[in-house]
């Protein structure tokens, strides 16, 4: 069972196992505790059944509330699965200003890094090393996939999805759908975009190309209206090429 979470303009997603636990995909930006607790409790009931998190990548808008979380939800099996390549961020709590991909999101990645003048930004609150003892952290360097049958989702795996950012992963559901983070965006419109901001356009490029030799007939943006079929991902995928 998979249940969709509206905060802000991102979309969170609770899975379901049957040990009647949840896995948490991403937490949203930062926002008053309440809210997010509540939106996650009309949908699961107590949002102590969460067991695992997983953060498709670090920029304050997907990790914001993980502390939050990680201090509400009382089990003592919690985990939060994440990239190895987000562990500074985690602890410094460091807002990340990404490239832009087309011209006008150039010009504001540049604007917005001019503003900032390499000085530290806040973007979220930063864990500290103790939290670690809940944390699996992926470097994706002795495996393609990551199986998470041991957390008792037998249907749910991982995948590196870089390009968005150097620590972005994907979560693959009945090997079928993939819930790719910001690796593809549709938030205004019906067919799939490169995002307007990123690390690496040509990673990005070749994480679509994977996604679509591995067959997933559907994608699932974090801001987006709805999901986006594979064939319209092959369409777009050839003008970037």
């Amino acid at each position: 069972m998979v249940n969709k979470v509206k905060l802000g303009l991102n979309n969170l997603y609770l899975f379901k196992n049957n040990n009647d636990d949840y896995l948490l995909l991403d937490t949203g930006l930062a926002s008053k505790e309440d809210l997010i607790l509540n939106k996650i409790n009309k949908v699961i009931g107590d949002y102590n059944k969460i067991k695992v998190i997983v953060i498709t990548h670090s920029h304050s808008d997907h990790i914001g509330n993980l502390k939050l979380l990680l201090d509400k939800i009382k089990r003592e099996d919690k985990i939060v699965i994440i990239h190895s390549n987000a562990k500074d961020i985690m602890l410094s709590g460091e807002k990340i200003i990404p490239n832009g991909f087309y011209k006008f999101s150039k010009y504001i990645s540049k604007k917005l890094k001019a503003k900032s003048s390499g000085n530290f930004q806040k973007g979220f609150e930063n864990l500290t090393e103790e939290y670690f003892k809940y944390i699996n952290f992926l470097d994706f360097k002795d495996y393609e996939e990551f199986s998470l049958d041991k957390y008792a989702f037998e249907n749910l795996k991982l995948i590196y999805t870089p390009g968005h950012s150097k620590d972005s992963i994907s979560l693959v559901y009945n090997d079928d759908y993939l819930f790719c983070g910001d690796m593809i965006q549709n938030l205004f419109f019906k067919y799939p975009l490169i995002p307007l901001f990123g690390d690496d356009i040509k990673e990005l490029v070749n994480s679509w190309k994977k996604a679509i030799e591995k067959g997933y007939s559907r994608f699932y943006p974090a801001t987006s209206k709805s999901y986006i079929l594979r064939e319209d991902l092959i369409k777009k995928l050839e003008k970037y090429e």
